[in-house]
């Protein structure tokens, strides 16, 4: 053991210097988190001449910091953030409560998500940019209008009010536009009364550090039934018409005055996703054929990169319907290149903030928090883990936990500075189905930064805020036995012990070069002893891109070497990467005596591990089918397990 650690380590002293590493990121975010818990409790600093602004982004931070909605502070900000939601008409502030209420899950708060996104699209300008006041001050008569009706879906029926949108089917396949939904009638009504507001403000001006704002939580807004299609139309249109040879963009989009810094650049390249995120839904959408009836197929070949047996859809004439995997570039590829091209060469040359480097004024100033925050947005959500062949998130890290002081705090604006510090530590990503969409891979979706780096889980729950186990809503008769069918918690690998041999070869693992990675994946995936596989489980939950997906082949493929019994005992495990792999050794196995196990993974894990088990079964079945399909629900689960079930008996007769 000792000696596969220090042949791993001797592979590192050959590379560069390693950035900081995962727990003293994570003690540093909790560091961080701590500080701002503090400037926030008992709801002090709530009402400052800031508004609601710091706090919604403190919020932000802390979840992404791993505290959860039932934490005291992060339920002070979110009473804050729903009184504020009522009269509030800056843009900032509009924005960043739209994403903390999205990021808090609570289905209750749709209609003040749509309330927010109403005003905030009143502020657009002509050239699809915002400045720092959308609105007229909200009317004392309108406030207590909507306080009256709004408050209502508050209370009946956990959010349900009588004018409420209705609930969607199904969730939305990441790769596909979300289906519009209705305005709740109050909010419409709003809407109504802001549109000559709107008219008038068709050739204010506007700057591109509001714009960005703007454009994350439009993005959002777009799957709580707000039509924001004109809005990102817009935002494509002007920031494909006003980048610089350089690359980069100005603070003003109208004026184009100066270069502006790289923070406007990454407001560019974020303006940029939502366009080409657009595209590719419009893509996948022309050339996916409908999904065929369930029938037995062979197992194919070749593997699909998040269902390793994956049944091929059925052959389209390559003559009518493009490679979905090879789009033709267009201009907002180009524009794309060339904007990346101009943030590399920054980071290159260490410099963030207009042509000055951080680290060397002392203390980080807000304007380059500001920066790694809008940094770790473009490299989150186009999924680059190099930009200019620098890695972006180990030059951030290492400036951050080398300027963090001793109270937690980071930069010249305490509680936004940290907020800003954590979210890129975290490497936060409040956009998921844009992610899936720029990378035209639904399973970027599930990535995830902060303490543990655990995986995103899609399900019928919000993953923001994952529900305790529960059972259904009362008149909702599932089939026996299913009837107390649980949705389960997400359970996120926990941190190995200092000192720790199978933490010591992951930390290695992780540090190796890109060159050196297939090797030592492969030693770990081979050597003999449980730390190896413990190893491996660690690994994945730090690694991310196609280091994490290489990683759990390996985990899945050592898996495959265990006994019938050690497997089932790794399929009732705490850590949902091992539950996960040892679905997928179980169907690669071919044992047919596992069938029983994988369908009982359909009726009591969470999503993540379920669409392994399914997969699994699809294989060991020669092909069929019974789901759950993607956006199931709870009773899609339990007839989907009957089913399975009631096959599975006709099999052993």
């Amino acid at each position: 053991m000792r000696i596969a650690v220090a042949a791993l380590a001797a592979v590192l002293l050959a590379s560069p210097a390693a950035a900081a590493d995962r727990k003293a990121v994570d003690a540093a975010m909790k560091r961080g988190a701590d500080y701002l818990s503090n400037a926030y409790k008992d709801g002090a600093g709530l009402g400052d001449r800031e508004g609601v602004g710091p706090p919604a982004l403190a919020g932000l931070a802390l979840m992404e910091s791993g505290r959860g909605a039932d934490d005291a502070v992060v339920k002070l900000v979110a009473a804050a953030v729903r009184d504020a939601a009522y009269t509030e008409v800056r843009t900032y502030q509009l924005a960043l409560c739209l994403l903390f209420l999205d990021r808090l899950g609570r289905k209750a708060d749709e209609p003040l998500i749509q309330l927010l996104a109403v005003r905030l699209l009143a502020g657009q300008n002509g050239a699809g940019g915002w400045t720092y006041d959308c609105v007229d001050a909200v009317a004392k008569a309108e406030e207590q209008r909507l306080r009256a009706k709004l408050d209502e879906n508050q209370l009946v029926a956990n959010g349900r009010g009588p004018n409420a949108p209705p609930e969607k089917a199904e969730k939305p396949d990441p790769l596909k536009p979300p289906v519009a939904g209705r305005l709740h009638a109050e909010v419409e009504r709003h809407r109504q009364g802001l549109l000559a507001n709107g008219r008038n403000r068709v050739a204010m001006p506007d700057d591109n550090s509001n714009t960005q704002f703007g454009i994350l939580a439009v993005w959002v807004a777009r799957k709580h039934g707000v039509n924001v299609e004109a809005s990102l139309d817009a935002i494509e249109k002007r920031f494909l018409a006003t980048q610089l040879p350089s690359g980069g963009w100005s603070y003003s989009g109208i004026l184009r005055a100066s270069e502006g810094s790289p923070s406007m650049t990454c407001a560019g390249l974020l303006g940029l996703a939502t366009a080409v995120g657009r595209r590719e839904e419009r893509r996948m959408q022309a050339v996916l054929p409908k999904r065929p009836d369930p029938k037995p197929e062979p197992k194919p070949g070749s593997k699909n990169p998040d269902d390793p047996f994956f049944t091929a859809p059925p052959k389209v004439d390559p003559k009518k319907q493009a490679d979905p995997k090879k789009p033709v570039a267009d201009t907002r590829d180009k524009a794309v290149e060339l904007a990346l091209a101009n943030l590399g060469a920054v980071l290159r040359g260490g410099n963030v903030a207009r042509g000055r480097n951080p680290v060397d004024g002392g203390n980080l100033s807000n304007r380059d928090l500001y920066f790694f925050w809008s940094l770790e947005r473009v490299g989150v959500v186009y999924g680059l883990e190099k930009i200019g062949n620098v890695n972006w998130y180990e030059v951030g890290a290492d400036t951050l936990l080398e300027k963090q002081r001793r109270d937690g705090s980071w930069g010249s604006s305490a509680e936004v500075d940290t907020a800003f510090a954590i979210l890129f530590l975290a490497r936060s990503n409040l956009v998921r189905d844009l992610s899936a969409k720029v990378q035209r891979d639904p399973s970027t979706a599930e990535l995830r930064g902060g303490p543990g780096v655990g995986i995103d889980l899609p399900g019928p729950e919000s993953p923001a805020n994952p529900a305790p186990m529960v059972k259904p809503e009362p008149g909702v008769a599932l089939p026996s036995p299913m009837a107390a069918l649980p949705v389960p918690v997400p359970v996120k690998p926990k941190p190995a012990a200092t000192g720790d041999e199978a933490a010591k070869l992951a930390d290695a693992l992780l540090k190796v070069p890109a060159a050196v990675w297939p090797k030592a994946l492969e030693s770990i995936r081979d050597g003999k002893g449980s730390d190896f596989t413990q190893a491996l489980a660690i690994a994945i939950s730090h690694a991310d891109g196609e280091r994490k997906k290489t990683a759990r082949d390996a985990l899945a493929e050592r898996l495959t070497r265990m006994s019938a019994d050690t497997l089932r005992g790794f399929l009732k495990g705490d850590d949902a990467e091992l539950r996960r792999a040892a679905v997928l050794a179980c169907a690669m196995k071919d044992d047919k005596t596992h069938v029983p196990d994988l369908i009982e993974r359909l009726a009591v894990d969470d999503d993540f591990v379920l669409k392994a088990a399914r997969a699994g079964l699809k294989s060991l079945s020669g092909g069929k089918d019974f789901g759950p399909e993607p956006g199931y629900s709870k009773l899609d689960r339990a007839v989907a397990v009957e089913e399975w079930t009631a096959w599975w008996a006709r099999q052993k007769k």
